[in-house]
């Protein structure tokens, strides 16, 4: 059997990488039976993203930036980065990115 590629992307924070996939490939990936006592799939999904959420916003904190000053620099609206800090959104590879480098910039700059 011919084991298929994941198309996959990185991005590190705080010197942690993460992995970001398109949701069926994370859905195929992480398919599972509650039988065997494992987590479901979309139960993964939402602590991920809370775990994400959660490293954002203290980053951010550390940094001293409030909301309106990380969206400002990294270009994105200040509402959208709230829903991001309160796992009400997840954020694609591009607005991480932006919201990554804005920070390390700042910290850069200080």
């Amino acid at each position: 059997m011919k084991k298929r590629k994941t198309a996959y992307q990185r991005v590190q924070l705080d010197g942690k990488w993460y992995v970001i996939v398109a949701e069926d490939e994370f859905r195929s990936l992480t398919q599972t039976r509650k039988s065997r006592g494992k987590v479901d799939a979309l139960d993964a999904m939402n602590v991920s993203d809370q775990r994400l959420a959660d490293r954002l916003l203290q980053r951010r904190q550390e940094s001293g930036l409030t909301q309106k000053d990380l969206a400002r620099l990294a270009g994105i609206r200040v509402e959208t980065l709230n829903r991001i800090e309160r796992g009400r959104a997840t954020p694609d590879f591009k607005t991480i990115r932006k919201l990554v480098n804005a920070m390390n910039k700042h910290e850069e700059n200080k």
